[in-house]
């Protein structure tokens, strides 16, 4: 996976939405493989317009190390952008996280429908109930 850093100086390279839209679904396949009996329905984020799934693991250093998959190419992107934001960081700096503003500032939400947005809320709900 990129760093949040490498993530950032590629979005903001790309001209357009579109040139962005493209380079988002090509961080969707960056995901490591999300094994299959992980797709479960307390893995899964409901209030998303596609199904995903969330599972984290917190490691010895109290670093928190996420996985997700998505049945949507876009959301699986987006998933992979905040796992690229929130991996590695303890609980506590995860929820300090402002995420509406990281994405804002790589040029992503202005472009996304409303209910994308939602679905975004949803993920970063999860992904900041960790302790």
């Amino acid at each position: 996976m990129l760093s949040q850093q490498t993530l950032t100086e590629l979005l903001l390279k790309q001209q357009n939405w579109q040139d962005r839209y493209r380079q988002i679904i090509a961080l969707s396949k960056q995901l490591p493989d999300f094994p299959a009996d992980l797709k479960t329905d307390s893995n899964q984020v409901n209030g998303c317009e596609n199904r995903v799934w969330l599972t984290f693991q917190k490691q010895t250093d109290d670093t928190f190390i996420f996985q997700g998959d998505s049945e949507g190419r876009i959301v699986k992107g987006l998933l992979a952008i905040l796992l690229i934001i929130a991996n590695h960081k303890t609980a506590k700096q995860i929820q300090a996280i402002d995420f509406q503003f990281e994405l804002s500032k790589l040029k992503i939400t202005d472009e996304l429908s409303q209910s994308r947005l939602k679905g975004l809320d949803k993920l970063i709900e999860r992904i900041q109930s960790v302790n």
